[in-house]
């Protein structure tokens, strides 16, 4: 019986521990491509291209070890997100104050503090535009 309580105890342990290190390694990634995405999750459209980019960089480990990525939720009422993309809120404006985007749902990538490109985001597979002319 113990060394069952022990093998379980030491699956909850290296479970947490990979759920731990896949947010923490993508945080570090070498990369200093950055894409910053502005969305309106009161709108399903916009809800709907969140889930497929976020599936996109937790399918694809080069595509996460190329580019971070953060949405900003203009949204006050938008619910909490939990996957790959790094996911805040911008109750105060001070998003939209500095980055100036145009129409919803809007990209703009950035290497390192300088932005390199910016557009309307259609598609989630157009966020593989900051890499590629990034």
């Amino acid at each position: 019986m113990k060394y069952l309580i022990d093998s379980w105890v030491s699956e909850i342990i290296a479970i947490s521990m990979i759920a731990m290190a896949g947010p923490v390694a993508y945080a570090q990634s070498s990369s200093d491509m950055n894409a910053v995405l502005f969305v309106d999750s009161a709108l399903i459209q916009q809800q709907t291209l969140i889930t497929e980019i976020n599936e996109a960089l937790y399918y694809s480990p080069t595509l996460q070890s190329q580019l971070h990525v953060q949405v900003i939720d203009i949204n006050p009422d938008g619910h909490v997100f939990n996957g790959a993309l790094d996911y805040s809120y911008d109750k105060s404006g001070e998003w939209v104050a500095k980055y100036r985007p145009g129409k919803l749902p809007y990209l703009i990538c950035l290497r390192g503090d300088k932005t390199t490109f910016r557009q309307e985001l259609y598609q989630a597979s157009e966020i593989r535009e900051c890499v590629t002319k990034g």
